[in-house]
């Protein structure tokens, strides 16, 4: 995900919080009855939404939080996949608003709707551009998907692609219905590929290859292909149907929900998963009750303050309202410096990465672990802006289980990196000249 894409994601999320606000401070969704119009409207809109969202939280949960525990190369797949995982629930968010805003019926809510729309809609441009360009520079110029199948794909998941394309979505557990002689296509990058893979798969990053090596396979010979989430792999589906093959499979959800499924089962066969590499010095290191626990304490805090504000019918000064403020923009924008410095270096938990570096630039230069201050930070800011009590030792679980993970965290660091102790004695931990 580029610079420009991840400003407009977060410009869409910020977007929804305030037409929320908004909406609640209009009428609080009460005493209004729709028009015929307004009604089918909202059904129109608010179907899809429901189906959307449903889907890609399963989705997101999953992959941010299944999967880095399942091996060391968690960054690969987080990069390839970031924007396609996040802008289908960006899509039901959009649809969600809109009728969020037909209850409203407010002129500001409107507005900020249509604000909301248009950056949704720059957003999905420039992503089905980068696509087309990555498609051109491997080699997939002649047989890349139209605008219209990316655009399906990008803002409604691959499932949709897959059917209106003629190929057959299939699920994992249905793997073992396919004819043996049924040729896998695994269409993730090869780091990917060695890292887990279906045992009789061939590997053909982004499909390149793939238009040549078709032309010896005979034509009614069934197809399966596969990558990592299930959104690639609907536009390699789609080329191999205009090549003429007549039985196309996509296999729903990619390797990664086939991965959930057979965890700790033991198979074997030309459908079973290869092991995953992993690096055994590495495993119980992660801390994942530590990671849930601070990302479920701060979903809390967000969901929960202004809730508590509305509820109890809060009107905090000025002041205090300026305070908060100051100090939630300052901790997001620690947190965005931070994520920019580490790059690829960025991970959900606590293992460093396998091909990783060591991080010494930028505020790096100065604190050790400057997202844990801008999280911590920006959540405290948030909570002092809507002057909420209930949510407070939410707040304070989030610091103390951050000051965990960060001691942890250290000593993987120290064993990974040889010069990360004299880094440790010149920077501070989480904020200069204090601690």
């Amino acid at each position: 995900m580029g610079g420009a894409e991840r400003i407009l994601t977060v410009a869409s999320y910020f977007a929804a919080v305030g037409l929320v606000v908004a909406a609640i401070s209009t009428n609080g969704f009460s005493g209004r009855n729709l028009s015929p119009l307004e009604l089918v409207a909202v059904i129109v809109a608010g179907v899809p939404a429901v189906l959307l969202l449903v889907f890609t939280l399963f989705g997101l949960i999953s992959y941010f939080v299944f999967m880095p525990s399942l091996g060391t190369d968690g960054h690969l797949f987080s990069a390839v996949h970031g924007t396609q995982l996040i802008h289908p629930l960006t899509t039901a968010v959009v649809l969600t608003l809109f009728c969020v805003s037909v209850f409203a019926a407010g002129t500001l809510v409107w507005i900020m709707w249509g604000g909301m729309a248009v950056i949704f809609a720059i957003h999905t441009a420039l992503i089905v551009r980068r696509t087309r360009q990555e498609h051109t520079l491997n080699g997939l110029s002649e047989h890349r998907p139209s605008w219209l199948m990316l655009l399906l794909n990008l803002i409604l998941g691959g499932e949709l692609v897959t059917i209106a394309a003629g190929a057959k979505p299939l699920a994992p557990w249905r793997l073992n219905t396919l004819p043996e002689d049924t040729w896998v296509v695994d269409v993730r990058t090869k780091p990917e590929f060695h890292w887990n893979r279906i045992q009789c798969a061939e590997s053909y990053p982004w499909g390149v290859g793939l238009a040549e090596a078709a032309q010896n396979k005979p034509k009614d010979r069934p197809v399966l292909v596969v990558c990592l989430s299930g959104h690639r792999s609907p536009a390699v589906a789609v080329m191999l149907r205009r090549l003429g093959f007549t039985t196309v499979y996509n296999l729903n959800w990619g390797i990664l929900y086939f991965m959930l499924l057979e965890r700790g089962k033991k198979r074997e066969g030309l459908f079973s998963l290869t092991r995953p590499h992993r690096d055994p010095r590495r495993r119980g290191e992660d801390l994942r009750g530590v990671t849930h626990g601070y990302v479920v304490l701060a979903l809390f805090t967000l969901i929960g303050a202004p809730l508590e504000n509305v509820f109890l019918h809060r009107d905090p000064p000025g002041t205090q309202i300026a305070v908060g403020a100051v100090l939630g923009i300052g901790g997001l924008m620690v947190g965005l410096l931070s994520f920019k410095a580490l790059g690829r270096n960025f991970r959900v938990y606590m293992a460093p990465r396998r091909s990783g570096t060591l991080v010494t630039r930028g505020v790096y230069a100065w604190v050790r672990h400057p997202m844990y201050t801008g999280v911590i930070v920006g959540l405290l800011g948030y909570v002092i802006l809507f002057g909420s009590v209930v949510v407070l030792p939410a707040w304070i679980g989030v610091m103390i289980l951050y000051a965990i993970k960060a001691v942890r965290e250290e000593r993987a660091l120290a064993d990974k990196y040889p010069e990360y102790e004299e880094y440790r004695m010149r920077t501070w931990r989480f904020l200069p000249y204090i601690y």
